[in-house]
């Protein structure tokens, strides 16, 4: 029990010290994170019920800028049962990252590869650890022809004849990263399950430059989750969450709640609807419905932009989109849930 309570302390103490940073984020991100269990967390790889996972995650921000931000990611990750002990298994996956942002098609490209491993603290289960190692490659590249200098513009229109006058060193850089992170979770009760998380990205510290500079390294960037599902009825769960992400002096954070309602549970068939509420520190509201069905989950959320970008953005801020189905679902690993719908 003494291990439990470090474990959870230790997680609560990383959220304070990410709280107090005094500036935001600027990291792409997705509002559902909880539907992006790789990128967000390498302890995530292969901890669900079921024989393998395959997701996809698209974001479209800032629609009415004339080249808006998307994003798009993708994961595939399996659970075995052999472990080195009784009371363990592993978790192995991959995840595909793109990025394409602004005029001058700033584009990110990622592919890693996840490692996990489980181990239950209880014989009944109910208590799992989580370790888990994520690395892979980043490749970076913007096209500078769609960029335009001041000293393009004649007195009367745009000229793109003109010399820029800018010397550019590289179009496309190329570096590996280094992820790991540790998660827990328990079933505090035959009502409520408690989970969080803690990341770190970036433990290598990468140097990243288009100017051929070495000394640029990139800071370690920290997250921590906390969430829980709760049975509020036979028909109504009610699933919390907060995100928190801190990197050098920035500092984000995502707190909001899906409510789950049981349309239909009979052999064969489960159908659970969702309707989620988040907010963005001092950037959105973030309205999340979604529907489970069977072995699928899948949500479209939206966010409202409320931050001093409302007045170009016109409010609005993005649309999401996320899909997860799980093969041959069985109940193997971690909690034995009694929650009618998990969350998203």
């Amino acid at each position: 029990m003494q291990v439990h309570r470090r474990i959870i302390t230790t997680l609560f103490l990383f959220a304070s010290a990410i709280m107090v940073q005094d500036a935001m984020a600027q990291d792409v991100h997705f509002s559902q994170y909880r539907q992006a269990p790789l990128m967000l967390n390498a302890s995530n790889t292969g901890n669900f019920e079921g024989d393998y996972r395959a997701g996809i995650n698209y974001r479209n921000q800032w629609s009415s800028f004339i080249k808006p931000y998307a994003t798009t990611s993708g994961f595939f990750d399996k659970y075995f049962t052999k472990g080195l002990l009784d009371n363990d298994s592993w978790g192995a996956g991959m995840v595909l990252y793109s990025d394409k942002a602004g005029t001058a098609i700033f584009s990110t490209q990622a592919v890693y590869g996840n490692l996990a491993y489980h181990y239950k603290l209880d014989a009944d289960g109910k208590k799992l650890i989580s370790i888990g190692l994520q690395g892979g490659v980043i490749q970076k590249g913007i096209n500078y022809d769609e960029l335009k200098f001041g000293n393009q513009y004649t007195s009367v229109f745009y000229n793109d004849e003109l010399s820029s006058n800018e010397t550019f060193v590289e179009t496309n850089i190329a570096y590996p990263a280094i992820h790991a992170g540790v998660g827990y979770q328990m079933e505090y009760n035959d009502k409520l399950d408690l989970n969080a998380g803690f990341s770190m990205f970036n433990l290598n510290q990468p140097s990243e430059s288009f100017f051929g500079v070495d000394d640029n390294a990139l800071n370690t960037r920290m997250s921590l989750t906390l969430g829980a599902d709760y049975i509020y009825s036979p028909l109504i769960s009610i699933h919390p969450g907060v995100l928190f992400t801190g990197q050098a002096k920035a500092y984000e954070y995502l707190i909001g709640s899906d409510v789950g309602y049981v349309v239909k549970d009979v052999p064969l068939t489960n159908i659970v609807a969702y309707l989620g509420l988040w907010y963005r520190s001092t950037d959105a509201l973030i309205l999340v419905p979604g529907l489970a069905y069977n072995n699928y989950r899948a949500a479209l959320s939206y966010d409202i932009n409320i931050s001093s970008l409302s007045n170009a953005s016109g409010g609005r801020g993005a649309i999401e989109l996320s899909v997860i189905y799980i093969f041959n679902t069985n109940p193997k690993l971690g909690i034995k849930r009694s929650v009618p719908c998990k969350r998203l």
